[in-house]
């Protein structure tokens, strides 16, 4: 294990996810696991979507706020909150509208829609090393460490 800089290695993912992004997010209750693709916008390193409080994802949140999401090579463990109404949280529906501005204007201003704020806990990404060496890094938020491990030696 080699520890890195936990400053460096969060700006680097946050970097690449950028201000918007689709991943997939997976979800869980009662021992039932979803996963769908979705759009995300990301502010000061937490991830933002709406979706309707008679679909799935909302109801398993509901009863279980921990969730996953896979952007490409960077997988990021966190919790859900609900946040209230879309349209009353300006900053983030502004950046929201910027880009999924047919979602926004579909969506956001339905009785049933609901922002969601996710607080991510942890962040693993797979890099290769200049030998095509596969390795993980792993960003723990809360303890604010880094470290890097070699998948196969």
């Amino acid at each position: 294990m080699e520890i890195l800089d936990f400053i460096a290695e969060q700006e680097d993912v946050f970097n690449k996810i950028g201000e918007s992004r689709l991943a997939a997010l997976a979800t869980s209750s009662k021992n039932y696991p979803t996963v769908r693709m979705m759009s995300f916008i990301i502010y000061e390193k937490a991830i933002y979507f709406q979706t309707g409080i008679d679909l799935i994802k909302y109801k398993q949140i509901s009863e279980n706020n921990n969730v996953a999401l896979c952007f490409d090579n960077i997988q990021i463990e966190g919790t859900a909150n609900i946040l209230g109404k879309p349209l009353e949280h300006e900053k983030i529906m502004e950046i929201y509208k910027k880009y999924y501005k047919s979602s926004f204007e579909n969506y956001s201003k339905l009785d049933k829609e609901i922002l969601i704020k996710i607080i991510p806990q942890k962040i693993t990404k797979w890099e290769y090393d200049m030998n095509g060496k596969p390795y993980r890094i792993f960003i723990e938020l809360e303890s604010k460490k880094a470290y890097k491990e070699m998948y196969l030696d």
